[in-house]
């Protein structure tokens, strides 16, 4: 056999899928990968059958496995599942969110291909609504109330004024060297060396056709050392290059609008709801995390962090 790693892959998934399976037959609740790999190994069957669509499988995966059949920690934890599949159109991405939706789910679906006899429903009895309750669950963070998180705070900061000409829309990331953004937004770029837009890391800025936008940048921290983008601008940030810089940007073709009046003042740093925070990058000072699903917690005193 040549199998080449992906395949690999669903294979182990589709042996514990029927280990869970068998688990799941015999009145055993399972754990967040039995469940993972139950419904995942059911959906490569069905994609492999060739009689659904994706968004039959997205409403399928949803109704496999009822809360009573997992464990409680497993519905909070198993938010989002995706498996990849050649349908007779092409291959395609089925996204399941949130697949234990339902209290009672289908044990018939739940068992596909395994040839199993679907247990009673008395065989899951339903657990302790408090079992449920978010303070419960295993890791769960409980952040300082009423918080917010300021980022990169005591950099400076400008506000730049930006519009798109291009004919198609264009997203900026958030550490992406500004001054280096797509030729067909207009803007100050001389202003924008060494810095970026100020907002959450891995979150974007949109700019549609024809949008005028005023942004925040936040100055680049670490070594500001820039690499990547259009290679217009790396190496170390040093002010004394900015002119021949923008030249190298205008010469190949970059837009350039001085703003004279570009506001450089006692600007406000991004800031972000910590509850926000959390989902995004975990837990930070001041936050209690309770240690897997023991009674231990734990309050954060001190991140140790590279800032960039």
């Amino acid at each position: 056999m040549q199998l080449i790693p992906k395949e690999i892959d669903k294979l182990v998934i589709s042996q514990l899928g029927l280990l869970a399976q068998r688990r799941l037959a015999r009145g055993v609740r399972l754990n967040h990968a039995e469940a993972t790999a139950l419904i995942s190994s059911n959906l490569q069957e069905l994609i492999r059958d060739g009689n659904h669509t994706v968004a039959d499988l997205m409403s399928i995966g949803k109704t496999m496995l009822g809360r009573r059949h997992v464990l409680p920690s497993v519905v909070s934890s198993l938010v989002e599942l995706q498996v990849e599949g050649t349908f007779p159109t092409g291959t395609y991405l089925v996204t399941v969110h949130h697949p234990i939706s339902t209290d009672d789910g289908d044990l018939e679906k739940a068992l596909y291909g395994s040839f199993l006899p679907v247990p009673p429903k008395d065989a899951f009895p339903a657990a302790n609504p408090a079992d449920y309750e978010p303070g419960n669950q295993p890791g769960v963070v409980i952040p300082v109330k009423n918080s917010r998180i300021t980022l990169s705070e005591g950099r400076k900061r400008i506000k730049l004024k930006v519009m798109s000409k291009g004919d198609r829309p264009i997203q900026v990331g958030s550490h992406y060297h500004f001054i280096e953004t797509n030729p067909q937004l207009h803007f100050d770029r001389e202003k924008a060396y060494g810095y970026r837009l100020d907002i959450a890391a891995g979150t974007s800025i949109r700019f549609e056709p024809g949008d005028t936008k005023t942004v925040t940048l936040v100055e680049i921290g670490g070594n500001k050392i820039i690499s990547g983008g259009n290679f217009l601008a790396s190496g170390k940030v040093d002010l004394t290059r900015t002119e021949e810089i923008l030249t190298r940007l205008q010469q190949a073709g970059f837009a350039h609008e001085p703003e004279p009046t570009a506001d450089a003042g006692l600007i406000s740093p991004f800031s972000m709801e910590r509850e926000a925070y959390i989902r995004m990058f975990g837990p930070t000072t001041g936050d209690l995390v309770r240690l897997g699903a023991t009674n231990l917690w734990v309050k954060l005193r001190k991140i140790l962090l590279i800032r960039r």
